[in-house]
Protein backbone atom coordinates (compact mmCIF):
# COMPACT_ATOMS: atom_id res chain seq x y z
CA UNK A 1 0.00 0.00 0.00
CA UNK A 2 1.27 3.33 -1.21
CA UNK A 3 1.30 6.66 1.16
CA UNK A 4 -0.72 8.26 -1.25
CA UNK A 5 -3.35 5.30 -1.45
CA UNK A 6 -3.93 5.58 2.45
CA UNK A 7 -3.71 9.26 1.98
CA UNK A 8 -6.68 8.44 -0.49
CA UNK A 9 -8.60 5.63 1.82
CA UNK A 10 -8.87 8.71 4.50
CA UNK A 11 -10.39 10.54 2.84
CA UNK A 12 -13.67 8.41 3.01
CA UNK A 13 -13.75 8.63 7.05
CA UNK A 14 -15.97 10.29 9.48
CA UNK A 15 -15.66 12.62 11.85
CA UNK A 16 -15.20 10.42 14.50
CA UNK A 17 -12.83 7.98 12.77
CA UNK A 18 -10.86 11.26 11.94
CA UNK A 19 -10.53 11.95 15.48
CA UNK A 20 -9.37 8.30 16.23
CA UNK A 21 -7.10 8.04 13.37
CA UNK A 22 -5.76 10.79 15.04
CA UNK A 23 -5.68 10.07 18.89
CA UNK A 24 -3.56 7.09 17.51
CA UNK A 25 -1.12 9.09 15.82
CA UNK A 26 -0.70 11.13 18.54
CA UNK A 27 -0.89 8.25 21.21
CA UNK A 28 1.84 5.97 19.45
CA UNK A 29 4.12 9.07 19.21
CA UNK A 30 3.68 11.89 22.02
CA UNK A 31 6.58 10.15 24.65
CA UNK A 32 8.81 11.45 21.60
CA UNK A 33 8.28 15.28 23.07
CA UNK A 34 9.98 14.00 25.97
CA UNK A 35 13.66 14.46 23.92
CA UNK A 36 12.63 18.19 23.08
CA UNK A 37 11.90 18.26 26.98
CA UNK A 38 15.79 16.81 27.54
CA UNK A 39 17.69 18.79 25.09
CA UNK A 40 16.07 22.14 27.38
CA UNK A 41 15.70 20.66 30.61
CA UNK A 42 18.69 23.15 31.60
CA UNK A 43 17.50 26.62 29.79
CA UNK A 44 16.00 29.01 31.78
CA UNK A 45 15.21 31.66 29.17
CA UNK A 46 11.35 32.65 29.67
CA UNK A 47 9.98 31.31 26.64
CA UNK A 48 11.60 27.64 27.59
CA UNK A 49 9.17 27.16 30.38
CA UNK A 50 6.16 26.93 28.51
CA UNK A 51 7.76 23.89 26.79
CA UNK A 52 8.84 21.48 29.90
CA UNK A 53 5.91 19.61 30.98
CA UNK A 54 4.34 19.68 27.13
CA UNK A 55 4.60 15.94 27.53
CA UNK A 56 1.87 15.55 30.25
CA UNK A 57 0.12 18.33 28.32
CA UNK A 58 -0.28 16.02 25.47
CA UNK A 59 -0.60 13.05 27.22
CA UNK A 60 -3.83 14.84 29.43
CA UNK A 61 -5.08 15.54 26.37
CA UNK A 62 -4.69 12.38 24.74
CA UNK A 63 -6.38 10.09 27.66
CA UNK A 64 -9.16 12.83 27.66
CA UNK A 65 -9.85 12.24 23.90
CA UNK A 66 -9.63 8.80 24.79
CA UNK A 67 -11.74 8.41 27.26
CA UNK A 68 -14.64 10.38 25.42
CA UNK A 69 -14.54 8.20 22.16
CA UNK A 70 -14.81 5.32 24.08
CA UNK A 71 -17.35 6.22 26.06
CA UNK A 72 -20.21 6.42 23.53
CA UNK A 73 -19.98 10.24 24.33
CA UNK A 74 -19.66 12.55 20.53
CA UNK A 75 -16.77 14.97 21.57
CA UNK A 76 -17.91 18.57 21.20
CA UNK A 77 -15.77 21.87 21.56
CA UNK A 78 -16.52 23.14 24.48
CA UNK A 79 -15.27 19.47 25.69
CA UNK A 80 -11.95 20.36 24.65
CA UNK A 81 -11.84 23.97 24.66
CA UNK A 82 -9.44 23.70 27.80
CA UNK A 83 -6.74 22.50 25.54
CA UNK A 84 -6.78 25.86 23.01
CA UNK A 85 -3.14 26.36 24.23
CA UNK A 86 -1.80 22.90 23.03
CA UNK A 87 -0.53 24.88 19.74
CA UNK A 88 2.12 27.02 22.43
CA UNK A 89 3.77 23.62 22.79
CA UNK A 90 5.38 23.79 19.11
CA UNK A 91 8.59 25.83 19.35
CA UNK A 92 9.33 28.52 16.39
CA UNK A 93 12.06 28.11 14.69
CA UNK A 94 13.53 30.98 16.06
CA UNK A 95 13.41 29.76 19.58
CA UNK A 96 14.86 25.87 18.29
CA UNK A 97 15.50 24.61 15.48
CA UNK A 98 16.92 21.17 16.43
CA UNK A 99 16.02 17.73 15.25
CA UNK A 100 13.95 17.39 18.53
CA UNK A 101 12.19 20.77 18.40
CA UNK A 102 11.30 19.33 14.49
CA UNK A 103 9.65 16.48 16.53
CA UNK A 104 7.76 18.35 19.18
CA UNK A 105 6.30 20.33 16.21
CA UNK A 106 5.37 17.66 14.10
CA UNK A 107 3.49 16.01 17.41
CA UNK A 108 1.67 19.36 18.85
CA UNK A 109 0.29 19.35 14.79
CA UNK A 110 -1.29 16.14 15.08
CA UNK A 111 -2.91 16.94 18.67
CA UNK A 112 -3.90 20.34 16.87
CA UNK A 113 -5.60 18.63 14.17
CA UNK A 114 -7.80 16.47 17.12
CA UNK A 115 -9.25 20.12 17.83
CA UNK A 116 -9.67 21.06 14.64
CA UNK A 117 -12.08 17.84 13.86
CA UNK A 118 -14.28 18.45 16.84
CA UNK A 119 -14.33 22.30 15.97
CA UNK A 120 -15.63 21.56 12.36
CA UNK A 121 -12.60 22.88 11.21
CA UNK A 122 -10.99 21.51 7.50
CA UNK A 123 -8.20 19.03 9.00
CA UNK A 124 -7.08 16.07 6.47
CA UNK A 125 -5.81 12.82 7.95
CA UNK A 126 -3.46 13.57 5.14
CA UNK A 127 -1.98 16.20 7.02
CA UNK A 128 -1.37 13.70 10.00
CA UNK A 129 0.32 11.34 8.09
CA UNK A 130 3.10 13.66 6.75
CA UNK A 131 3.52 14.80 10.22
CA UNK A 132 3.92 11.30 11.64
CA UNK A 133 6.23 10.55 8.39
CA UNK A 134 8.53 14.11 9.19
CA UNK A 135 8.39 12.57 12.71
CA UNK A 136 9.93 9.50 11.34
CA UNK A 137 12.31 10.92 9.19
CA UNK A 138 13.79 13.28 11.97
CA UNK A 139 13.88 10.85 14.45
CA UNK A 140 15.41 7.97 12.18
CA UNK A 141 17.96 10.24 10.09
CA UNK A 142 19.47 11.26 13.36
CA UNK A 143 19.55 7.40 14.63
CA UNK A 144 20.88 6.49 11.38
CA UNK A 145 24.03 9.00 10.99
CA UNK A 146 24.90 8.64 14.83
CA UNK A 147 25.35 4.93 14.08
CA UNK A 148 26.91 5.57 10.73
CA UNK A 149 28.73 9.11 10.49
CA UNK A 150 30.54 7.75 7.48
CA UNK A 151 26.79 7.00 6.10
CA UNK A 152 25.59 8.95 2.47
CA UNK A 153 22.13 10.22 2.19
CA UNK A 154 21.53 7.09 -0.29
CA UNK A 155 22.10 4.83 2.40
CA UNK A 156 20.03 6.97 5.35
CA UNK A 157 16.83 7.13 2.58
CA UNK A 158 17.04 3.19 2.24
CA UNK A 159 17.09 3.03 6.36
CA UNK A 160 14.33 5.43 6.75
CA UNK A 161 12.08 3.42 3.42
CA UNK A 162 12.07 0.56 6.01
CA UNK A 163 9.79 2.91 8.84
CA UNK A 164 7.97 4.89 6.26
CA UNK A 165 6.50 1.21 4.98
CA UNK A 166 5.84 0.42 8.45
CA UNK A 167 3.67 3.21 9.29
CA UNK A 168 2.48 3.16 6.21
CA UNK A 169 1.25 -0.26 6.42
CA UNK A 170 -0.50 0.12 10.41
CA UNK A 171 -2.23 2.89 9.25
CA UNK A 172 -4.10 1.19 6.11
CA UNK A 173 -4.73 -1.49 8.76
CA UNK A 174 -5.72 0.99 11.29
CA UNK A 175 -8.07 2.66 8.29
CA UNK A 176 -9.83 -0.94 7.60
CA UNK A 177 -10.49 -1.67 11.17
CA UNK A 178 -11.05 1.85 12.63
CA UNK A 179 -15.14 1.96 12.25
CA UNK A 180 -15.84 -0.79 14.84
CA UNK A 181 -12.76 -1.09 16.49
CA UNK A 182 -12.71 -1.73 20.30
CA UNK A 183 -11.41 -0.22 22.78
CA UNK A 184 -9.23 -3.00 23.80
CA UNK A 185 -8.08 -3.43 20.02
CA UNK A 186 -7.55 0.21 19.60
CA UNK A 187 -4.96 0.23 22.62
CA UNK A 188 -3.67 -3.04 21.60
CA UNK A 189 -2.97 -1.01 17.77
CA UNK A 190 -1.58 1.58 19.20
CA UNK A 191 1.04 -0.47 21.60
CA UNK A 192 2.25 -2.67 18.46
CA UNK A 193 2.82 0.10 16.66
CA UNK A 194 4.51 2.34 18.67
CA UNK A 195 7.14 5.22 17.16
CA UNK A 196 10.36 5.15 18.88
Amino acid sequence: MSENSVKEKSLNLSKENKIKFNLSSLIRIKDLYQLFEEEIKDDDYDYAQRFKNGSTQLTEFSDYVFSHMFMGNELNYSDIERFNNLDQLAPEDDEYSSYQAAIAVNIVMIATNIIKIVKGEESKIKSTIDYTLDVINNLKSEEFFNNNPDGDDEESEEYLEQFYDNEIAAEDRLIDSIDNISQNDFIAFNEENMIN
